[in-house]
């Protein structure tokens, strides 16, 4: 569960609460629409402390009551101590090996696909099955996803004893971060790890056991100053101590650090990053209300048609094509979808228009010769689905088919279904992922050449896809699969 972001609405004060990530938000006092503005950069927040001075001097006094010698509190002061915030979308293929084998002797057990068989897959010389080696078991492969959330110290202050803030939404919201007003609470702590270094740790796998391939997208790099008490301790017979105290729940994390840790908490150099901004949510060119979808990153506008893409604190215009409708029944609806011109190398092997993608992935018919005049296309649905099921096979079922479109014009007063969720960013980091869709999973040539290929995404383009919607799903009118309206995440 994200965090949330409080702060107040630039149109009537009131407070206005979202979250963390939101690229969307309403009013919910005064009904106005605004677009939150700084993705791409790293943004700074700050989250209150809920202990006040007295509140962490007596929690240090209970310690220091269990405790011989003589021990006095001389002065604590509140630190806003900065973390890094990673947080983004891990899409991955996995794998699995299930025993099929339903007479198995006590004591059977399987090699994992990291021992003999990924050596077999990636071409090693296979290791020789000994008698106790057990008949191979049944791959399982599956596309699956979750959520990124982790904190990192953005400083070196070990001494502190946390390691992460161990995020807690029910608990935590985020303020923007406002330099003056922290400064008046607090001294403000300063960053020493540069962000891309901590990139690989922050985004690193939750669960890394069976993946073969993966992306994260919707990456977002945040400052979150967290409050922390440091209370100076006299006494004790060894020039006195350090308690620290978490300036949110009280705990102490450490009540015998060495003073040295004042050395790592005080500010020398201002912290570059800035904060939130919001802007109205309206069409540049002619001023209509864009839709509030908290988390697309490119609108559509009702009035005029043209397409809008958040880039910092401003909206570019992104073009797009739209495949004309092959029937006239009512219900129809447009949904975006990414189409990258792409080429992909694997051992000397290239694959670079629709004949050569036929025999990697072998479709409904045969390759035709004129399938080599057809560059070779990835689609990816830009729109949210939470089934990555569905996902996959759209994906794979448009890319194998390769369709080819004549633009025609979206019929006025039309707006898509949805709004783009993937960015043009993400969706080309997406492209390893759609090639491992479309191999058959039995083959271990095919397989191999997808974990080993290089894919060059030549450009992207947005197209427009129209689908007939009935009660409970829709259906694309280029291959025929139905999108279940339930997969669909509204908002």
């Amino acid at each position: 569960m994200p965090l949330s972001v409080a702060t107040t609405c630039p149109s009537c004060g009131g407070s206005l609460e979202f979250t963390h990530g939101s690229v969307a938000v309403r009013c919910g006092f005064c009904g106005s629409s605004h677009l939150v503005t700084g993705h791409g950069r790293i943004l700074s927040y700050v989250i209150p402390e809920r202990i006040d001075l007295q509140g962490a001097v007596e929690r240090v006094q209970a310690r220091l009551e269990s405790r011989e010698g003589i021990w006095q509190i001389r002065e604590a002061t509140l630190f806003f101590v900065p973390f890094y915030h990673f947080t983004g979308q891990d899409l991955y293929w996995r794998v699995e090996e299930e025993d099929t084998n339903n007479d198995k002797e006590p004591g059977f057990w399987t090699k994992p696909l990291s021992g003999l068989e990924l050596k077999d897959l990636w071409g090693y010389p296979g290791e020789t099955p000994g008698q106790d080696t057990p008949r191979l078991a049944e791959k399982r492969f599956e596309m699956a996803s979750r959520h990124i959330d982790r904190t990192l110290p953005a400083l070196d202050a070990t001494e502190l004893r946390v390691s992460s803030l161990g995020l807690r939404p029910e608990v935590l919201k985020l303020s923007l971060f406002q330099k003056e007003a922290v400064a008046k609470r607090g001294q403000i702590s300063p960053v020493q790890a540069a962000g891309e270094d901590l990139e690989p740790q922050g985004y690193a796998p939750v669960r890394p056991e069976g993946i073969i391939a993966r992306e994260v997208i919707g990456k977002t790099r945040s400052i979150i100053h967290f409050p922390f008490w440091i209370v100076e301790v006299a006494g004790g017979g060894n020039g006195g101590v350090i308690a620290v105290v978490d300036g949110v729940s009280g705990d102490i994390t450490n009540d015998a650090a060495s003073p040295g840790l004042l050395d790592s908490l005080v500010a020398r150099d201002g912290n570059p990053f800035e904060t939130v901004g919001m802007r109205p949510l309206k069409c540049p060119d002619c001023g209509v209300d864009l839709p509030v979808r908290t988390l697309d990153v490119i609108f559509f506008c009702a009035g005029c048609g043209k397409a809008w893409q958040i880039q910092d604190t401003e909206m570019q215009q992104v073009p797009y094509s739209c495949i004309p409708r092959r029937g006239t029944a009512d219900g129809g609806e447009y949904f975006p979808f990414w189409v990258m011109e792409a080429r992909m190398v694997s051992n000397g092997r290239e694959i670079g228009n629709k004949f050569e993608l036929t025999q990697l992935a072998p479709g409904l018919r045969v390759p035709r010769e004129a399938d080599r005049q057809i560059p070779l296309r990835l689609f990816v649905p830009a729109f949210r689905i939470d089934n990555l099921n569905i996902l996959s096979r759209l994906a794979g079922n448009f890319t194998r088919t390769q369709p080819i479109w004549e633009d025609g014009p979206l019929p006025r007063g039309t707006v898509p279904a949805r709004g783009c969720f993937i960015s043009p960013q993400d969706v080309r980091e997406l492209a390893p992922l759609v090639l491992f869709t479309l191999v058959p999973k039995g083959n271990k040539k095919a397989l191999k050449f997808a974990l080993e290929a290089q894919v060059e995404v030549k450009g992207t383009e947005l197209v427009l896809v129209p689908f007939a919607r009935s009660a409970m799903d829709y259906t694309d009118e280029v291959t025929g699969q139905s999108l279940p309206i339930a997969a669909l995440r509204e908002g």
